[in-house]
């Protein structure tokens, strides 16, 4: 049995049919912060969806590809309501990814009321098949079948039985199709100038062809003939509802690209400074929004730059400050710094480490990583923790630094005991 809506009232006059609301333009729902980067740091990903959207386009978008005789050719884009009619649009959605809604044809037009889609395809120039159709879905009416919404088709005195046809409303057809056999569920609209396609599509000449299928009976064909080239072939696929381009002011700093909706920012390993980024944001009717943000690429290798990146601050204050320990791990920032731990997280730094050179080395070692040029360090030796003026540099043999900055000073093992190692550390001058 087709899945046709019934025609119970005359198309409309095209003056009476309702205009479509204006296209809104995207808009930014969260701007996208400053940001501070470290030099050389891995590409900061941002997924853009998570700061403009489309506000015509609520849930998720398709684009069916028309082609109408040899060479012309359109698009329809349509946005889906994923919130109004969930299992509807999942159920549209798994015809699309499946494939299924390729290489279909129009296979019914009625002007001034519906042009009709999703029952059959090509399967190759001379041969077509019906669409495979998934498990009927539940109705999920509601919304209105007003010009340029998508409707799902479904069997006569069935509300429940919709698989895999559709149609574009062409009139304000809420008055027969919102209460008839429980309501034709609205599940899209049309965007853009998609609707003078599928005007274009109702103008082309019908045929009964009713011989070849009991549903062709008013198929659109550019010329009487059931060649492949005459049909109104369709193909669906899902796309994205905003195209995004991105700039950097100053690219060697800080250099701007986009995959799948995501913008990523690579940060040079060598310069230092502040940028802009610049995104565009163009919805699928053409509306476009720009906005720019600013990255910074801070030289950890500096004091100062440090604290910015941990601490969004250069002063030497508050929790920023060279002696204050913020994660309570027992480690100054200052030594946070030289060592190349994180502020904010308890032991994540090499600490010096002590050890007894085995004989016949008989010297006592404290290995620690210098990891910062200007910062002087320095191993000092007590006999005495309770006398702080005592400890001095006297009698220890600093060391050199490897290629990694690991550093080795060493004191003799004989002599005065109790004996003690500390590192030191101070900012060059």
């Amino acid at each position: 049995m087709p899945r046709l809506p019934l025609c119970l009232a005359a198309a409309l006059l095209a003056g009476l049919l309702p205009a479509r609301a204006a296209n809104v333009g995207p808009e930014l729902f969260q701007p996208l912060p400053a940001l501070t980067l470290a030099p050389g740091a891995a590409p900061a990903p941002i997924p853009l969806t998570q700061h403009l959207r489309d506000p015509d386009v609520p849930g998720s978008a398709v684009r069916i590809t028309v082609r109408i005789g040899h060479t012309q050719s359109g698009v329809i884009d349509i946005a889906l309501h994923d919130a109004q009619a969930p299992l509807t649009v999942a159920n549209f959605l798994a015809y699309v990814a499946d494939g299924r809604y390729a290489a279909n044809f129009i296979h019914r037009s009625v002007p001034g009321f519906i042009i009709q889609n999703g029952g059959f395809r090509f399967l190759n120039d001379t041969t077509f098949d019906l669409v495979p159709a998934f498990p009927a879905v539940l109705n999920e009416p509601g919304a209105s079948n007003l010009r340029g919404t998508l409707a799902m088709a479904k069997l006569g005195n069935n509300p429940d039985s919709a698989t895999n046809q559709w149609f574009i409303n062409l009139a304000n057809n809420s008055a027969n199709l919102d209460a008839q056999n429980g309501g034709f569920t609205v599940f899209a609209h049309v965007l853009g100038n998609g609707m003078a396609v599928a005007d274009a599509i109702a103008a082309i000449p019908r045929f009964n062809v009713s011989n070849v299928h009991p549903a062709w009976t008013d198929i659109p064909l550019t010329t009487a003939s059931l060649q492949r080239q005459f049909f109104i072939e369709t193909n669906a696929a899902r796309i994205a509802p905003l195209a995004f381009t991105a700039t950097s002011d100053a690219p060697a700093l800080v250099a701007a690209t986009l995959a799948h909706g995501v913008l990523s920012l690579a940060p040079s390993s060598t310069l230092a400074g502040t940028t802009t980024i610049r995104l565009t944001a163009t919805d699928l009717e053409g509306s476009s929004l720009q906005t720019a943000f600013n990255v910074t690429v801070h030289n950890p290798n500096l004091l100062s730059e440090w604290r910015q990146i941990h601490f969004a601050t250069s002063a030497n204050a508050g929790p920023a400050a060279n002696l204050a320990d913020p994660d309570g791990d027992g480690v100054s920032n200052l030594l946070e710094y030289a060592l190349g731990g994180d502020p904010a997280s308890p032991a994540s730094r090499p600490l010096p480490l002590l050890a007894q050179l085995p004989a016949p080395d008989s010297r006592l070692a404290l290995t620690y990583v210098r990891s910062r040029p200007d910062v002087i360090y320095e191993v000092q030796t007590t006999t005495d923790l309770a006398a702080p003026a005592s400890w001095s540099a006297t009698g220890v043999t600093q060391g050199t630094p490897d290629a990694a900055g690991l550093t080795t000073a060493t004191i003799p093992a004989t002599g005065p005991t109790p004996r003690f190692l500390r590192l030191s550390v101070t900012l060059a001058p």
